[in-house]
């Protein structure tokens, strides 16, 4: 017989996850959350349970709920993964980056019940999803940016960079849209006039062994799980190729320059119509064959400042206004689900 948890249930296989969802479980009551663990590998499933033990969080196998017939009155996922409605009576998508639309948009998002939005953009664009309850939330993992301000010096300084110098952050996605292999000399270079810190994405991290050994020539490269939103606030300048980096940059008011690799329009994970390809016609991005001019891109000032403007009008397109308060109005989402959703059955 089939058991249902009354508690949001979050189905996590990756710890880069919690730094997602950790805006939003401080506001929902004590005591309601709980993971299901799945994962690829021995090594996430481990890496998700540490998380959870870091977080004290209770868990329990995704796996074995199923074979129990056990499940959540509420499921929340970052995409399907072989348990929804088997584990979910109600099961709500939680957005966690803008970009690459030939892999946010595709048709199993009609599997959810409810989706979280990042802001008008992503609900446009899910308007396919017709009996699908779209709310748009903003950017919960960054509510930390405006409520928590960083001792910016202090924590160079914790990272051997020089306090005085303005500050270049890389954060390069992976497999083909990633510009390490193109980018990573002319990047190393900056290292004479600024401080550079290069996240690998985390796939990278793991997988992605001749990537990580192009980036042994920088001297501060974050090589393990940690809230990349520490960066944003130390970042002068923000260097992006595709998904949700940029993004990130636009929301928290950065001075982004993006990357560009040859066709990646015609990537899978893109497409034509993808908005991190889109981008490229409102803010500044260089080709590998153009690398030799990062320098003088960074060093023109007159470009970052008629940028501004540019950023907060592509804001208003991509994110739910509700900046530093996100994550309690997906939290509130979360709350009401069931209510929300009776007419879903």
């Amino acid at each position: 017989m089939a058991s249902e948890l009354e508690r949001f249930g979050f189905l996590i296989h990756n710890p880069e996850m919690f730094n997602h969802y950790h805006a939003v479980w401080q506001h929902l009551p004590a005591g309601s959350v709980e993971i299901a663990v799945t994962g690829t590998t021995q090594h996430d499933i481990d890496a998700v349970i540490a998380g959870c033990q870091k977080y004290r969080l209770p868990w329990r196998d995704a796996a074995e709920m199923l074979s129990r017939k056990e499940y959540y009155t509420t499921l929340v996922s970052s995409f399907p993964q072989n348990y929804l409605k088997s584990i979910g009576r109600y099961n709500l998508r939680f957005m966690y980056a803008n970009g690459k639309a030939g892999w946010n948009f595709q048709s199993w998002n009609q599997v959810y019940d409810s989706i979280l939005c990042f802001g008008p953009y992503q609900a446009e664009n899910l308007e396919f999803c017709r009996d699908t309850l779209k709310i748009q939330m903003g950017y919960p993992r960054f509510d930390r940016f405006f409520n928590q301000p960083l001792d910016r010096a202090m924590r160079l300084t914790e990272l051997k960079l020089d306090p005085s110098r303005q500050t270049v952050v890389w954060l390069p996605t992976w497999s083909t849209l990633s510009s390490i292999d193109l980018f990573a000399t002319a990047i190393a270079r900056l290292q004479t006039r600024y401080n550079v810190i290069v996240k690998p994405h985390p796939i990278t991290i793991t997988d992605e062994v001749a990537r990580m050994h192009a980036l042994e020539r920088f001297a501060c490269v974050i090589r393990e799980h940690i809230d990349n939103v520490e960066l944003f606030q130390l970042a002068d300048f923000l260097l992006c190729d595709y998904g949700g980096s940029a993004f990130g940059g636009i929301y928290t008011d950065r001075n982004v320059l993006l990357l560009d690799l040859p066709n990646a329009e015609a990537d899978p994970l893109t497409g034509k119509d993808s908005s991190d390809i889109w981008l490229r016609k409102y803010l500044p991005h260089i080709s590998a064959q153009q690398s030799d001019h990062l320098e003088e891109l960074l060093d023109n000032t007159q470009l970052w400042e008629a940028q501004r403007p540019i950023r907060k009008t592509l804001s208003q397109y991509y994110f739910a206004p509700f900046y530093g308060y996100a994550g309690q109005v997906a939290a509130l989402a979360i709350a009401n689900s069931a209510r929300s959703l009776t007419w879903r059955g």
